[in-house]
């Protein structure tokens, strides 16, 4: 797991708000977010739905802001109307960190095996730039994703591996 604190320094230096739907993926970053809510400079709002996450965003980016969306990637599924009708069609940039459940060997759930094997083609249909999170390669792969958004103007992803935000 790599270090909270590190990560959310470095969140906080590149965003203005985190919202999303939690995932266990996310747990300690998220208990961590809890803590120092009244330290940290980022501003954390909890969503009930992927598609809900990826409005607040919008509306974040609209105003100037930089948004960071976490969900779990079976939400990608929720997402796609307000991603193409919104995110994408006017162009805003935002980073969304999708956990990426039902990789092998970590099947741990039924439901994670079949969206596990989807992920990416869901991600190469919507077309977005994404990469892969994971404890070794988080600083140049989130540098790597910030510099594509902000290029791109528009949504880019990190498909979050098991271990990397929590425990």
């Amino acid at each position: 797991m790599i270090d909270l604190k590190e990560f959310n320094s470095f969140i906080e230096k590149n965003f203005h708000y985190v919202c999303g739907v939690p995932c266990s993926y996310y747990k300690d970053y998220l208990d961590f977010l809890t803590l120092h809510k009244n330290e940290t400079k980022v501003k954390h709002i909890a969503a009930t739905r992927e598609d809900e996450a990826v409005g607040i965003a919008s509306g974040v980016v609209f105003s100037g802001k930089q948004a960071l969306v976490y969900m779990q990637n079976s939400g990608l599924g929720n997402i796609g109307d307000a991603l193409t009708s919104l995110a994408q069609l006017y162009k805003l940039p935002m980073l969304l960190l999708i956990s990426y459940r039902g990789l092998e060997p970590d099947r741990d759930f039924p439901e994670h095996s079949l969206m596990g094997d989807v992920t990416e083609p869901v991600l190469q249909s919507l077309q977005l730039t994404y990469g892969v999170l994971s404890e070794n390669n988080w600083k140049i792969e989130m540098e790597r994703a910030i510099k594509a958004m902000e290029q791109e103007s528009s949504p880019v992803a990190l498909l979050v591996k098991k271990g990397v935000l929590s425990q």
